[in-house]
């Protein structure tokens, strides 16, 4: 006879997760079964943030920053805004940055004109104010800041900050709150009870409460746009490089909004509009919007892929290189894979065997955290026929054209992008 053990209920959904299969689906109101990713994935999230660390003594960089630091949040208001980061600035391991000037001159140590930019941009936040925990550039899983080597190279290195908007709520693990920020400023829902609700762009402060005091009256991705420019406004760089801008999960959606505004301003010089747009493990919410959500906002876009795959199509026409790096099962368990948009972008897949982590919540949340970090790391190594942060302008468009996608079969089980193979698969 064999024995049973009472833990085997629960350990199977665990070891089911980690091997691949797709979290079990959630009840919709109306009795339907719509996937949602993991319980406790938007906790992952944070706690992986908060593995970069955000506390520590500031060194002498740090005092040099002439505007304001990104640490500590206030105890009221909103902060958003483009940061620029240094080697070394603090002593926590992801770094704090140091706020763009609005004239968009010179920064000492964080910011030089005559320089390429690299821009990264966050995702979902839910949970990060209270908590204190701002993104940035470690990579816990290597124990480094992969930012550094971008420095070293002669970048400027910006983050993005949007955290108090990006920490909304989120319905079955799907945040469609911070999303919907992200395209317009007036979005409401329908909760349980069909009681009209605003979110508009409420934001989260540190006591955890949502304020609308002063809040924005244009969307995330005008925000962004507006913080891009004026940041730039000065810059002289007159090279190759250009700018770069990488978005991750939710940010994927912003870099794609702000790189269409930069496309569409008539009053931008073409050196200041981004040449190469990084969609690192990009999320979108399901492709039908579920509890009471609604893509009405959108149209004439059906949803947030559709609007994603059709800016993508026209920057792809207008010379710039959209690349896709996935790293993790986000959209294979509560989103949308987005498949239309694939077929014409670079898509690469990379698989951090390294991360083996039998809850469900964190194993997705630490493979999520991966992609923008493998990529910024890649650019210390030679191109491996992929996407790769080291490729050139016209290499990156080599690849988007080949239309086939790579999957990664060397190098799973380190951090270094520097031993990693890639063979081409069918695309998507």
């Amino acid at each position: 006879m064999i024995r049973r053990s009472a833990a085997l209920p629960f350990l199977l959904p665990a070891l089911l997760a980690a091997c691949g299969s797709p979290a079990a689906p959630t009840q919709t109101s109306a009795g339907t079964a719509e996937a949602g990713l993991p319980d406790g994935f938007s906790a992952a999230l944070v706690a992986e943030a908060a593995r970069g660390g955000t506390a520590g003594t500031l060194r002498a960089q740090a005092a040099t920053c002439p505007t304001q630091l990104a640490l500590p949040y206030g105890q009221n208001g909103l902060d958003t805004g483009l940061y620029w980061y240094s080697k070394g600035e603090s002593g926590a391991l992801g770094g704090v940055g140091c706020k763009a000037r609005s004239d968009g001159a010179a920064m000492t140590g964080y910011y030089d004109p005559a320089k390429p930019v690299m821009v990264f941009v966050h995702g979902w936040q839910n949970g990060s104010t209270v908590a204190g925990v701002r993104d940035n550039f470690y990579f816990s899983e290597a124990s480094r800041n992969v930012a550094d080597a971008w420095i070293d190279a002669g970048w400027n290195v910006a983050l993005y900050q949007w955290t108090q908007l990006a920490d909304d709520e989120g319905t079955a693990g799907a945040p469609y709150h911070s999303q919907a920020k992200i395209w317009t400023p007036t979005y409401t829902y329908q909760d349980t009870y069909g009681r009209t609700q605003s979110i508009n762009m409420r934001y989260r402060t540190p006591g955890g409460t949502y304020s609308t005091a002063g809040m924005p009256t244009v969307s995330a991705g005008q925000l962004f746009y507006t913080a891009y420019k004026s940041a730039l406004s000065q810059w002289t760089y007159a090279g190759t490089e250009g700018v770069r801008v990488m978005g991750h999960s939710l940010g994927a959606q912003m870099a794609l909004a702000m790189t269409e505004k930069a496309y569409a301003d008539t009053g931008l010089s073409a050196a200041k509009r981004p040449r190469r747009v990084v969609l690192a493990d990009p999320y979108w919410t399901p492709a039908s919007a579920g509890y009471g959500n609604s893509y009405a906002f959108l149209s004439p876009d059906v949803n947030p892929a559709a609007r994603s795959a059709r800016i993508a199509q026209t920057l792809k026409g207008q010379g710039v290189a959209v690349e896709w790096i996935k790293s993790s099962r986000v959209n294979d368990l509560g989103g949308d894979n987005n498949t239309g948009m694939a077929k014409f972008v670079s898509r690469t897949e990379i698989f951090p065997e390294y991360v083996f982590d039998l809850n469900p919540a964190s194993g997705v949340a630490r493979k999520h955290s991966v992609a923008p970090r493998w990529y910024l790391w890649s650019k210390s190594f030679a191109p491996a026929g992929a996407v790769s942060a080291a490729n050139t302008l016209s290499g990156a468009t080599t690849v988007m054209n080949s239309g086939v996608r790579y999957d990664q079969n060397g190098g799973r089980s380190s951090t270094t992008p520097g031993d990693d193979t890639f063979v081409s698969a069918t695309n998507p």
